[in-house]
């Protein structure tokens, strides 16, 4: 089922009896579970099983109170065939809510559902933007810094804004740059891979290839590596040969994106990005054909860039 579907069902107050919702953005799934209980009149209530209301749901009449019951990741209703074949006779007037945290798509479950499940994707960063600045006032930069260390998860950001509050609500810039510096608001460890990609593009020779080394010694992905050096060249080759005022707009890059890709301008000229961004397309390819070796890509890529 896609999402805009659930959202019509809330707008005409004509909700089903079973949802399965998955996927990471848990707030996003929370603020529609309010908005459900919100137009139906029934009480959310969470549940560790069904087994917990089962024998409940069996003798209530359908005059009984009813209520949307929430349960994350219940074995009893993904195993239990004869369970699902009752399971919307026996809710009679209530709405069961399951959330998944992984889809597992092999089983016959999945196969039964698969039109029931809602995914609950993250949110586009240009929306997940406006959502936190209805929240907090907050510059273009530190927003996207803020969506950048939650890496952008809308539930993290609200308990890190509800943080920034706390400490000051009206100077709400100064607050987050005085919170994340002093470590308050909490920043996933920076892998060596973002200093190696740094090091790259700044032709700094020696310590890119020191940087390599960490990488490896962490068991860092040769496709990851890849992966990143490419988006992150082909940011700057954007930044370096826009001619328009906008540099957003023309781009399509975020201000935070924009803010990194600038470190880099004039060390490499539009030719050689362009030549790094081939080099690294095509050792993607002959990795995934299998005419190159993983071992050796990246050395090879290095070589080639310096």
């Amino acid at each position: 089922m896609e999402i805009t579907e659930l959202k019509n069902q809330i707008q005409t107050k004509q909700l089903q009896t079973f949802y399965i919702f998955s996927g990471v953005e848990w707030k996003v799934q929370r603020l529609y579970l309010e908005q459900m209980s919100k137009v139906s009149g029934k009480e959310l209530k969470y549940i560790d099983s069904i087994t917990d209301i089962y024998g409940k749901l069996k003798s209530s009449s359908l005059l009984a109170r009813s209520y949307i019951y929430v349960v994350r990741d219940d074995k009893e209703i993904m195993q239990n065939e004869k369970l699902q074949a009752q399971l919307e006779t026996m809710l009679k007037n209530n709405v069961l809510v399951l959330i998944l945290t992984i889809v597992d798509k092999r089983l016959k479950f999945y196969k039964q559902y698969k039109d029931t499940i809602i995914e609950f994707e993250p949110l586009k960063p240009m929306v997940l933007k406006k959502y936190i600045q209805k929240e907090v006032s907050l510059t273009d930069n530190n927003c996207e810094k803020l969506m950048e260390v939650c890496e952008y998860d809308y539930g993290r950001c609200l308990l890190e804004i509800d943080k920034i509050k706390q400490f000051d609500h009206e100077a709400t810039n100064s607050a987050f740059e005085h919170l994340l510096k002093a470590g308050i608001i909490y920043q996933p460890p920076k892998d060596a891979i973002f200093d190696f990609i740094d090091a790259v593009l700044d032709r700094k020779v020696n310590l890119a290839f020191n940087l390599y080394q960490q990488c490896l010694a962490v068991g860092e992905a040769t496709m990851v590596m890849i992966s990143v050096l490419y988006t992150n060249a082909r940011a700057v080759l954007q930044v370096q040969s826009c001619r328009g005022g906008d540099v957003a707009k023309v781009t399509g890059l975020t201000g935070w994106q924009i803010m990194n890709a600038k470190k880099h301008l004039k060390v490499f000229k539009d030719s050689e990005l362009v030549n790094i961004l081939d080099i690294c397309q095509r050792c993607q390819q002959g990795i995934v054909t299998g005419t190159i070796e993983e071992e050796f890509v990246m050395g090879y890529i290095l070589t080639n860039i310096f």
